[in-house]
């Protein structure tokens, strides 16, 4: 889904009879250094609206939790030319366009904790609302690492809902009141330089910077999931080598493939759109995938599901020096949905409803599994973190085996090729991608539902026949298991503490 459709109060109409004379060339995008000033939110207008279902509270790692107001002032962009010649033929619109926007920081306690790591999610919004997949996948990595996060809505879609007043389902009684009051973001196309500037004031000395002054940072990654996916591929392709080098120290790009729009303004082509430069260009073909020759690491993930029904394999690009491209089998593009709350008990019924309510088959998702993509994720991590520090080369490319469109399969229906966990390696269950919400909902809920289920993968367990062939007794089913862990860690794609957890279950019974 996209949210880039011109906004209500949008900059861009304004700009319309004055494009000739603003564009510039793009040698001269502004400097992403500028400044930018923190505030702590009115804590007396509403509770804050925490995006995430991985809760600092829950984490093993004594983490703290801290929500700022971000203001500054940015630069709106398009391209230069219809059709671009390339993602970086950038020019500059309007300058100075202030903006103010929110950001979280998760942090270790103590300094002597952190290892020098700040990740930045670009929020994603499909659902109307900020959520976290990136951290929700990698959570406790980041926490037994010590790497500190930061999370920034960065699109209206967004950011109307914060303004809203946080109404659930847009009839809720809202929950932060008045407390998002003073934001505002008038294109989402500042968004490119805001980020830049949110990431230099991070790695500066400045006294209002959130991190303590004693938390020393060494490495800032971008990461984005779906739709956000898509800004980090056009930030990274069109910005990375205009200012950013000292700045950005990789970029990780999950589960999406394709540039979003440089801003929110009419598509040039389309009906009803203005002629050239009023309009703005969409880029084509590779030009949508992103750069593989930047100077920093650049990685990029999918799952069996985003081949499957969002993107083919549109996204897939050979090795670089910097670039990695991976696919995960059986692996969802739905992060969470276990003990997630949609809607509280006592709306539509005594028992609050949860997110595995909804979909008609048993949910696969990435970071609750049975499919646990987050494994490769935290290996990544990992990998993208050594590479950037003693330039060690990350695992090779791995893509899954597809033939006319098509995902093979295997006896058991599972797909074929592709980065394998052990859950694949040694399955309990057939693992299919896409769902569907339950069709006995309610209407309402079945709107819902059908978002997150068709993002989920669906789980078919194999019946005790099946089992018995396939595993002579629970001692060889956890032997199987072992030598898949082997497998994955000798290719870089897992980590000792996710190998530890995945023996453990397999010590407990069938993986489930």
């Amino acid at each position: 889904m996209s949210d880039s459709a011109p906004i209500p109060g949008s900059v861009f109409p304004r700009l319309l009879l004055c494009a000739f004379t603003l564009f510039v060339s793009h040698s001269t995008v502004a400097d992403p250094r500028d400044p930018i000033s923190l505030e702590v939110p009115p804590a007396d207008q509403g509770a804050p609206f925490i995006p995430g279902v991985r809760l600092v509270d829950d984490l093993p790692r004594d983490y703290v939790e801290e929500e700022y107001l971000v203001a500054g002032a940015a630069t709106l962009y398009s391209y230069a030319n219809n059709p671009p010649l390339g993602p970086d033929d950038l020019a500059a619109i309007q300058s100075d366009v202030p903006y103010k926007t929110r950001l979280i920081l998760r942090r270790p306690e103590k300094s002597n904790k952190f290892n020098g790591t700040v990740v930045i999610e670009w929020w994603n919004s499909t659902a109307g609302f900020d959520t976290a997949p990136v951290w929700d996948a990698s959570a406790e990595y980041f926490a037994e690492r010590g790497i500190a996060y930061v999370g920034v809505t960065n699109s209206n879609q967004a950011l109307n809902y914060l303004l809203g007043g946080c109404r659930l389902l847009g009839v809720l009684a809202p929950t932060c009141g008045t407390r998002y009051s003073t934001l505002t973001l008038p294109d989402d196309g500042l968004a490119y330089e805001m980020m830049s500037q949110i990431a230099n004031f991070i790695r500066g000395d400045d006294a209002q910077n959130p991190l303590p002054p004693d938390f020393e940072v060494a490495r800032v990654f971008h990461a984005g999931e779906s739709q956000q996916a898509g800004s980090v591929v056009t930030y990274a392709s069109a910005f990375d080598q205009h200012g950013l080098h000292g700045i950005n120290d990789g970029y990780f790009i999950q589960s999406g493939v394709s540039a979003r729009s440089i801003n929110s303004g009419p598509a040039c082509g389309e009906a009803g759109s203005p002629p050239f430069p009023d309009c703005t260009p969409r880029l084509s073909s590779a030009d949508r995938l992103v750069r593989t020759d930047l100077l920093v690491p650049v990685y990029q993930l999918v799952t069996q599901t985003d081949i499957e029904v969002l993107f083919g394999t549109f996204g897939r690009q050979d090795d670089t020096a910097s670039f990695r491209y991976y696919e995960v089998a059986g692996g969802a593009h739905l992060t969470t949905h276990k003990d997630i709350e949609l809607i509280p008990g006592g709306i539509t019924g005594p028992d609050p409803i949860l997110l595995e309510d909804l979909c008609q088959n048993q949910i696969n998702s990435t970071a609750d599994g049975p499919v646990f993509v987050s494994y490769v994720l935290n290996a990544l991590w990992e990998r993208m973190q050594e590479q950037v520090i003693s330039g060690a080369s990350p695992p090779a490319g791995v893509l899954m085996d597809v033939q006319g469109g098509l995902v093979q399969r295997d006896a058991l229906g599972n797909g074929l090729g592709g980065v394998r966990l052990p859950s694949m390696e040694v399955p309990t269950n057939t693992y299919t991608s896409g769902n569907q919400a339950d069709p006995g909902l309610p209407p309402f809920l079945q709107q819902i539902g059908n978002l997150a289920c068709f993002l989920a993968g669906s789980v078919t367990p194999l019946d005790d026949t099946t089992l018995n062939m396939l595993y002579i007794d629970p001692g060889a089913y956890r032997s199987q298991i072992a030598l898949a862990v082997n497998s994955l860690k000798s290719q870089g794609l897992l980590l000792q503490s996710d190998a530890i957890r995945i023996n453990q279950r397999a010590k407990d019974g069938y993986l489930d």
